[in-house]
C-alpha cells in the first residue's frame, strides 16, 4: 500500500484555498475561476488518489471494487491531466493574453492533446491499453499510459515556454510563484518515478497553488474587500499587462460625480453598501447581454471596465447601465443615495497608447469639458490643449521654477478710511514659453499633486521679496504684500529658515510682508503649521486669513491664531445685497472687529458693492472695482498713479 499521507495534507491547503475564493467573492472573475477549477480538480484528485488505496488494496478485490477502481482512476487521470490545460489558460488570462485562444482553430490546438487524453480513457473501457482493475490483480497499468505522461509533460513544458515569455507581465516574487506549480510537479514526478509508494505529485501542487494565492492572486490587493470587485491596483496590472500585448481593449470609466455628498452624509459603511448596488446593477446589465469584461473599483468613486475589443455599442452599455441602477436605487427605496456618473470611452490603442496618459484621463477626463458634459470620448480628449498641458505639467512647473515662465501680478487693496490703496495681494501667474497662459486652478493643484507645491511656493516667496527689495513700498503708500501659503508649506519644519534666509537675502522689512493661510487650513491646523505661524508672528510677519465664510471656522480657534487680517470670501461679499446677506455681514463684523480682527472684503465688483461694504465699517476691499491682478510694473503705475499724495 502506498504512501498517502501527502494527500491527507494537502487536503486542507486546498480547502484553505476554496475558502478564500468564496469568502473573498472571487467567483465572478475569470483569472481567479480558472484557479478555482483547478483547485477544485485538484482537491478530488487527492480525495480520489487516497480511495483509490483504499478500493484496489489488499487484492483479491470483489467485483464491486474492481468497478469501482476502475471508475476512480478514470476520473482521478482526466482531472489530473485537464487541470495542466486549465492552469495554462489561468496563465493566459492572469496576463491578459488570452487573446492567443480567442479563435476556435486556437481553442481546439490548445485542447487536443487533452482530448486525445479524453478518447483514450474512453477506448480503454473496451481495450484496458491505458490500465486495468481486475479483480485477481488490482490496479495495472497499460502501454498506452506512457501517452498520458508525454501530454503532461508538453503541457509543462509549454506552460514553462510561456512563463518565461510572459516574464516582462509580472515582478520577480509573481513569476517564481507562478513557475513554482510546474518546477514542484516536476520535482514531485521524478521522486514517484523513483519511489513509487511516495504520492507526493498533488502535495506540491498544492504547495505551488496556495504561492500563487498569497504571491500572485493576493486577494487583499487584488480585492476590493469594500466593493468586493478587483481594486485599483488590479485594474493597473492588467492596463500595464494590456499595454504590454499591444491588443486592442476598450475601458469605459464611470466617476460618481456625488461621492463626497454622499460618503459625508452617509458615512463609509453605508456608502459602500449603496455602491455595491450600483456594482451589482452593472454586472447583472452586462451578464443579461452576455457582455464579457472585466470590472474594477477605486476607492471611493471611479469604477472601471476593460472589454476585449469586440465591437460593443459601449455608449449604450453605459447608458443602459446607469438606467438600470437609478431603476435598482430607486426600487430598493435608496433615494437616499444621489446617483450621478460622468462616464469617459477610451479605446486602447486608439486614442491613448501610453499608460500615463491612460491614467490621467481616467482621473481627470470630467475636467476636459463643461459642467453639463455627461459622456466623454478619448479620441476628444487628447485633441484638447487641457490634455496636452496635464500631460506636460510636470515639465511646466520645472520651468517655471527655474526660469522666468512664473510671473508675479498683484491686486490692490483699498483702504476705506484713509481713501487709499492700503496693500495688495501677490497673485502667482504661469505663462509657458511653449503651452502659454495656464490657469492657476491648474497649476496650483498639480503642484500639489506632484509635489512640486513646496519649490513653486519658495519661487513665489523669492520673487515677491524681490520685488518689495527693489521697490520703495512706504513711498508708494503701501503698507505690505500679501503672500499665500499652502498646507504643505504650512506643515514644512524649514519654512521660517526658508523665509528668514530671503529677508537676510533681500533686507526686507518683516513688518512688510503678511502671509495668507486658507479657512479650511485654519481647521485643520496641526501643531507644526502652529508653531510655524507663531514663529513668524515673532519674526515680525502679520498674518491673515484668507476665504473666510467658505470653511466652519471655530471662533475661539481664530482668536488663539496669531492672525491680523480676515478677508471675507467673494461668495459671503455677494450675499450682502439680501436682508440676510446684509445681517450676516453686520454681525460677521461686529464680531471680529471684537476679537481685534480687520476685515478685507473680497471680490467687490461694482460700485454699489463698494458703498454698502464701506457703510458697514470694514476695513479694507479688494475686487475687480478698483483693480484686476497687474503685471509688476502695471501695478507700479497704477499706485503711483492713485496714491498721488503719496508719490509725491
Amino acid at each position: 500500500m502506498k504512501n498517502f499521507y501527502f494527500d491527507i495534507c494537502a487536503i486542507p491547503i486546498f480547502v484553505i484555498i476554496l475558502h478564500t475564493y468564496f469568502s473573498r467573492k472571487m467567483t465572478r472573475f475569470p483569472a481567479f475561476r480558472m484557479y478555482f477549477i483547478m483547485a477544485v480538480m485538484s482537491l478530488a484528485c487527492c480525495v480520489l488518489d487516497i480511495a483509490m488505496e483504499f478500493v484496489v488494496n489488499p487484492v483479491p478485490l470483489t467485483k464491486f471494487e474492481a468497478v469501482l477502481g476502475f471508475f476512480i482512476s478514470f476520473l482521478y487521470k482526466l482531472f489530473r491531466n485537464a487541470s495542466s490545460v486549465i492552469y495554462l489558460i489561468f496563465i493566459l488570462t492572469i496576463t491578459k493574453t488570452d487573446y492567443h485562444i480567442r479563435s476556435l482553430k486556437n481553442r481546439w490546438l490548445l485542447w487536443l492533446p487533452d482530448t486525445i487524453i479524453l478518447v483514450l480513457l474512453i477506448q480503454n473501457f473496451f481495450t484496458g491499453n491505458v490500465y486495468t482493475v481486475t479483480q485477481e490483480a488490482g490496479y495495472a497499468r497499460g502501454p498506452v499510459l506512457i501517452v498520458f505522461y508525454i501530454v503532461a509533460m508538453f503541457y509543462e513544458i509549454v506552460g514553462l515556454i510561456y512563463c518565461i515569455y510572459c516574464k516582462k507581465f509580472f515582478d520577480k516574487r509573481k513569476w517564481w510563484a507562478i513557475i513554482s506549480v510546474y518546477l514542484l510537479i516536476g520535482i514531485a514526478v521524478l521522486i514517484q518515478f523513483v519511489r513509487p509508494e511516495l504520492m507526493i505529485e498533488m502535495f506540491a501542487t498544492a504547495i505551488g497553488m496556495l504561492m500563487v494565492m498569497i504571491l500572485v492572486m493576493r486577494p487583499e490587493e487584488s480585492i476590493d474587500s469594500n466593493v468586493g470587485i478587483p481594486s485599483w491596483q488590479a485594474y493597473r496590472e492588467d492596463l500595464k499587462n494590456i499595454i504590454l500585448t499591444k491588443e486592442e481593449h476598450d475601458i469605459l470609466v464611470f466617476h460618481m460625480t456625488r461621492a463626497n455628498e454622499n460618503r459625508n452624509y452617509l458615512g463609509d459603511r453605508r456608502y459602500f453598501k449603496y455602491m455595491r448596488i450600483v456594482i451589482d446593477s452593472f454586472q447583472s446589465y452586462l451578464d443579461a447581454h452576455s457582455i464579457n469584461c472585466s470590472m474594477y473599483f477605486e476607492h471611493p468613486d471611479n469604477i472601471y471596465l476593460i472589454f476585449d475589443r469586440n465591437n460593443y455599442d459601449l455608449k449604450e452599455i453605459a447608458k443602459n447601465s446607469v438606467a438600470l441602477t437609478r431603476k435598482m436605487l430607486k426600487k430598493k427605496d435608496q433615494e437616499e443615495f444621489w446617483f450621478d456618473a460622468k462616464i469617459c470611452q477610451i479605446a486602447y490603442p486608439a486614442d491613448l497608447s501610453d499608460y500615463n496618459d491612460i491614467i490621467n484621463v481616467c482621473h481627470r477626463f470630467s475636467l476636459y469639458g463643461p459642467d453639463s458634459q455627461q459622456y466623454f470620448m478619448g479620441s476628444d480628449i487628447i485633441k484638447s490643449r487641457d490634455f496636452e498641458i496635464q500631460n506636460h505639467i510636470e515639465e511646466i512647473l520645472d520651468r517655471a521654477i527655474k526660469g522666468d515662465n512664473l510671473q508675479m501680478y498683484y491686486q490692490p487693496i483699498f483702504d476705506v478710511k484713509d481713501g487709499k490703496f492700503h496693500s495688495a495681494e501677490a497673485l502667482a501667474r504661469l505663462i509657458d514659453k511653449k503651452y502659454g497662459v495656464i490657469s492657476p486652478l491648474t497649476f496650483i493643484t498639480a503642484a500639489e499633486r506632484t509635489g512640486m507645491i513646496i519649490p513653486l511656493g519658495n519661487a513665489i516667496i523669492e520673487k515677491v521679496f524681490r520685488f518689495i527689495s527693489e521697490n520703495d513700498l512706504n513711498r508708494l503708500g503701501i503698507s505690505y504684500i500679501e503672500i499665500n501659503l499652502s498646507v504643505a508649506q504650512c506643515i514644512q519644519h524649514e519654512l521660517p529658515n526658508y523665509i528668514a534666509e530671503m529677508q537676510r537675502k533681500y533686507n526686507v522689512d518683516p513688518s512688510q510682508v503678511n502671509f495668507e493661510i486658507t479657512e479650511s487650513l485654519s481647521e485643520s491646523i496641526g501643531n507644526i503649521m502652529d508653531k510655524n505661524l507663531s514663529k513668524l508672528a515673532e519674526m515680525g510677519y502679520s498674518l491673515s486669513l484668507d476665504d473666510y465664510g467658505t470653511g466652519y471656522s471655530n471662533i475661539q480657534r481664530l482668536r488663539k491664531l496669531p492672525l491680523s487680517l480676515i478677508k471675507i470670501d467673494k461668495s459671503v461679499v455677494d450675499d450682502v445685497f439680501t436682508d440676510e446677506g446684509k445681517v450676516i455681514m453686520k454681525n460677521t463684523v461686529n464680531m471680529m472687529q471684537g476679537i481685534n480682527k480687520k476685515l478685507v472684503m473680497e471680490g467687490a465688483e461694482t460700485k454699489e458693492a463698494v458703498d454698502l461694504l464701506s457703510d458697514l465699517s470694514c476695513e479694507y476691499i479688494q475686487g475687480f472695482y478698483f483693480s484686476k491682478p497687474l503685471p509688476e510694473n502695471d501695478f507700479l503705475e497704477f499706485i503711483q498713479k492713485n496714491n498721488i499724495a503719496y508719490t509725491a
